[in-house]
């Protein structure tokens, strides 16, 4: 670029960060309220929406407004069936479950008992998802998911504590068994949470709705469970596929804000932001996703962490709980089980599904400035290049394809300082950094991205860390790649790859600005040098 080029570029650059932090300050903002809306909560799901129509129409009258915006919901984005995102390819499982909801939507109370007695076509897909409940994670066979069998302790602890519910309630739906009946709805009538929900999700929620009223009474637990779901609605009519992810959007935006702050310019909510996140932690030092229900998650746990460490808040509950729960082969793993109801827990072994992404966040967490660092942080690092393929790629648990870990891998062997007492580990890390880079520079594709907005930013600003060392084409194709994906308000294009437990993607918009922010302010500063 000559001189006036570079002038304009730099002019649109400095325009798409101020629309992008605007955005994320709404965000917050709306997330200090107790309130995120559509345009910043977690993507509306089709077939978590077709489940909560469901039950709402199975609770009854006091529901019908609320279970009738929904059904609107649905019908707008019908493109011949429905997808697991909007817009997406039609879903032959998810397609039924919406067409079930809009047929007993037409017909009064008989398709409503209608609708009920059909439960078990679609809790037999509900169940098959229970099988791989979570990446990585061996779920009960098709022999165990059935009621009363799948109460056995040994066979409800294949699956992390926040799972139970959807499987027990998709069992209940489809169970003949009187014992099971009666075994199954005692189970979810222990477990609904203080809010009336089940595991803070909608589908788990949903489903344990339309398997107690399956057989009628518990009004009143159903009546409460209805009303959460009610809360959890959009403006829009349709819901997402579980409750919000204001801590992992929290602890990115305060970890970013507190990278680029001098950029920022009004960031009132920094301050505030971080108080709630201090507040937001669980009694044992972990954090869920969204305070204080939800169940603990070392991976929101890891990035509230990294959230304060950016902005010079220790936590040393947070500290101690990562390292007390890293596995014996150096990982750390997603979901531990714990004692009590968050927010007053205990976590503990075991730790469901280890994971290099979780990993990669938990030693960013624990990282210590300097030459030297603590024995679990060298196990960590070690475990994590024994995961890198040989094309230089690390895969990841909670997000599709190999370049979300990848960049982030490269992030975290960014901080690694040569250190003379660990010359084979130095060596390792020095390997697997320009492996790494090698893979990000070969996968970028023609019009400059990383196949979404999220791999885009992540893998931007990994190769910013190296700045010189990477091809300047590379770096200004993916800019203008993430600056033409955003939208006007700031936004950017829907990723929709993130992996909800069961299988359903998502797209969380928050963070996926956040990621593009940090890579077009590392631009922007090596266009400055």
């Amino acid at each position: 670029m000559d001189g006036g080029d570079r002038l304009d570029f730099g002019k649109n650059l400095g325009e798409s960060l101020d629309k992008a932090k605007i955005y994320v300050s709404e965000g917050v903002e709306q997330i200090l309220a107790g309130k995120l809306d559509q345009d910043h909560g977690v993507s509306p799901s089709p077939g978590a929406t077709a489940l909560a129509s469901l039950a709402l129409l199975a609770l009854g009258r006091e529901f019908r407004s609320a279970q009738q915006r929904g059904i609107q919901w649905l019908w707008r984005n019908n493109r011949g069936g429905w997808g697991k995102v909007p817009g997406g390819q039609p879903d032959e499982e998810i397609t039924k479950i919406a067409r079930l909801a809009l047929q007993g939507s037409q017909g009064g109370w008989m398709a409503k008992l209608q609708v009920l007695s059909q439960a078990r076509q679609f809790s037999q897909m509900i169940l098959t998802l229970g099988q791989r409940v979570v990446p990585g994670l061996e779920g009960p066979t098709p022999e165990e998911i059935v009621l009363p069998k799948i109460l056995e302790e040994s066979v409800l602890a294949k699956l992390p504590l926040y799972g139970r519910p959807v499987v027990v309630a998709a069992s209940l739906l489809a169970t003949e068994s009187q014992d099971g009946l009666n075994k199954g709805i005692q189970y979810l009538l222990e477990t609904q949470m203080k809010d009336g929900s089940w595991s803070e999700d909608i589908i788990a929620t949903s489903l344990a709705i339309l398997g107690i009223m399956r057989l009628g009474g518990q009004q009143e637990q159903c009546q409460r469970a209805g009303h959460w779901l009610i809360q959890k609605q959009y403006a829009n009519g349709a819901w997402p596929a579980f409750d919000q992810l204001k801590n992992w959007a929290m602890g990115w935006a305060i970890c970013i804000a507190g990278e680029t702050r001098n950029r920022w310019g009004d960031n009132s909510w920094l301050e505030p932001g971080v108080s709630w996140l201090e507040q937001a932690q669980n009694v044992d030092g972990s954090y869920g996703s969204t305070p204080p229900y939800t169940h603990p998650d070392l991976d929101d746990t890891a990035v509230a962490l990294i959230g304060l460490n950016q902005v010079g808040v220790e936590n040393s509950q947070g500290v101690q709980l990562l390292k007390r729960l890293q596995n014996k082969d150096g990982s750390w793993s997603t979901f531990p089980s714990f004692e009590g109801t968050p927010p007053q827990i205990t976590s503990e072994f075991p730790v469901y599904i280890s994971s290099v992404d979780v990993t990669i966040h938990a030693l960013e967490a624990l990282w210590r400035r300097g030459r030297s660092q603590e024995e679990f942080i060298y196990r960590g690092l070690r475990w994590l290049l024994s995961q890198q393929d040989a094309q230089g790629a690390f895969s990841s648990s909670w997000y599709e394809g190999p370049v979300y870990s990848t960049a982030q891998a490269l992030e975290l062997f960014s901080k690694w300082k040569f250190n003379l007492q660990q010359l084979y580990i130095t060596r390792d890390i020095l390997e697997a950094r320009q492996k790494a880079i090698n893979f990000i520079v070969e996968s970028q594709q023609e019009d400059g991205g990383w196949g979404s907005t999220v791999e885009t930013g992540l893998a931007l600003s990994g190769l910013l860390r190296y700045g010189r060392a990477v091809p300047q084409e590379v770096l200004d194709k993916g800019c203008i790649n993430l600056m033409d994906s955003q939208d006007l308000k700031g936004s950017f294009k829907p990723s929709y790859k993130a992996i909800y437990a069961k299988g359903w993607d998502y797209e969380e918009p928050i963070a996926t600005a956040l990621t593009a922010i940090r890579a077009l302010s590392r631009y922007e500063r090596l266009l400055m040098k």
